[in-house]
């Protein structure tokens, strides 16, 4: 697929292969009993993001990445509509006296939306990036036309149809996305992208679905870990990368919040928060219910391990004249902003809660409006792009796929249900 000088929803986060320094063990070991006094007040000193939220559906932006992902869903609207028909940018009708009259359609419409609200830095900032195939090739085109269709407007900023150049830039436009989406090369690609798609889906829902054969109660954790806008380029450094695989793989030894059973991590890289990540942990709910508490665990040791930085302006910094370097968001405090909420104890008998699982890895494994950042650099030196571009990203992660029954305890005495499972979780 061609890249956008920088190609890519809404979307998408990085881990790498590189070999994860060796982390000393703290002597002293880990107390793992919440503070029950503590106030969920505790994420909103770290979380520097405003969000908009909707009540109805629970979508979250944040500052310019609203726009950047309602452009990307727009243009994939735009890609689907031109190829699935032969409409035209322009509607041309003639009057009694055979006068004609020009009119953009919806199609037309939307490619002059696109090419008004676009806007370049996005292009550069993400320029060692990769979109998926729809997108690309509404960039490309936009790329080529927007620049001179912008001179076609009056001072309304409305279009001037009625110039005949302006009518050839929407049909050499719409002609190169409907020829570019109707060849077979792309359909190649964009069935690779929905294929990898489906499979991480399905690799994840399976993943927690086998948990299920291990306890009959899971206590689901979801938290985002950041880094603070001051530090946000320190979170492109491989040292920054080399905390998150630590924090995984503590969580994994037990080391950060006890009998955890597995997890799911995708790296995603964002204009305003730039790298952070999206973390979900599963652990035995029949040991452990206060999900608030163990969610701020697992974010003030991400702050801890990140340690403090110098903060040049001096606002809201510490006693020794830093500042913590990484923050985190607790899902669990907008629980009731889900449509479907799958935090907190979730048994296989209850659909809605495993709707809600369902949809959080579809978030998390989504491809069609996500982006690939760029692997990580070191403070010494900046890898070449086309080198680093070469290397093995991995944005999504996942614990050790469980090996089933745990053969303690008791047997259960009329098996697992598990038709809500395969309904809901693993949509068979």
């Amino acid at each position: 697929m061609s890249e956008f000088n920088k190609s890519n929803p809404h979307t998408q986060t990085t881990i790498y292969d590189h070999a994860p320094q060796k982390e000393e063990i703290a002597d002293t070991t880990p107390s793992f009993t919440p503070d029950s006094t503590s106030t969920l007040l505790v994420e909103q000193e770290h979380y520097l993001f405003i969000r908009r939220t909707s009540q109805r559906y629970g979508r979250t932006w944040v500052g310019q990445e609203h726009n950047l992902i309602n452009w990307l869903r727009q243009a994939e609207k735009l890609a689907d509509s031109v190829t699935l028909s032969d409409d035209q940018p322009i509607d041309v009708t003639y009057n009694r006296k055979k006068q004609p009259s020009y009119q953009p359609t919806k199609i037309g419409k939307m490619f002059y939306r696109l090419c008004r609200s676009y806007n370049p830095s996005h292009a550069e900032y993400y320029k060692y990036h990769r979109f998926n195939p729809p997108i690309t090739i509404i960039l490309n085109a936009i790329n080529q036309w927007s620049s001179e269709l912008m001179t076609k407007m009056n001072i309304n900023g409305e279009m001037v149809v009625n110039e005949p150049r302006t009518r050839e830039i929407f049909e050499s436009a719409i002609s190169f996305i409907r020829a570019s989406c109707r060849s077979q090369t792309y359909k190649k690609e964009l069935d690779n992208y929905r294929r990898n798609e489906e499979k991480n889906i399905a690799s994840c829902c399976k993943y927690l679905a086998t948990q299920f054969q291990r306890r009959s109660q899971l206590l689901i954790l979801r938290i985002d870990l950041y880094f603070r806008p001051t530090f946000k380029d320190w979170g492109y450094t491989c040292e920054a990368d080399g905390h998150h695989s630590r924090l995984l793989r503590a969580l994994r030894e037990n080391r950060i919040v006890p009998d955890v059973l597995g997890y799911i991590s995708k790296r995603e890289d964002g204009i305003d928060r730039g790298i952070h990540f999206h973390i979900l942990v599963v652990l035995d709910g029949h040991k452990h219910r206060n999900t608030a508490n163990l969610t701020r665990m697992i974010g003030e040791d991400w702050v801890q391990r990140c340690g403090h930085g110098e903060y040049d302006d001096g606002i809201d910094v510490g006693e020794n004249g830093k500042k913590d370097k990484a923050s985190y968001f607790n899902c669990y405090t907008r629980q009731d902003q889900y449509r479907f909420n799958c935090l907190g104890l979730i048994r296989p008998t209850d659909p809605n809660k495993l709707r809600g699982l369902r949809l959080a890895i579809e978030y998390l494994c989504k491809e069609t409006t996500q982006l690939r950042p760029r692997p990580p650099k070191s403070h010494a030196d900046h890898q070449d792009a086309d080198l680093a571009h070469r290397q093995r990203i991995r944005n999504l992660r996942k614990g050790t796929m469980p090996k089933g029954h745990s053969g303690r305890g008791a047997p259960r005495s009329s098996g697992l249900d598990t038709s809500a499972i395969d309904r809901e979780l693993l949509k068979k």
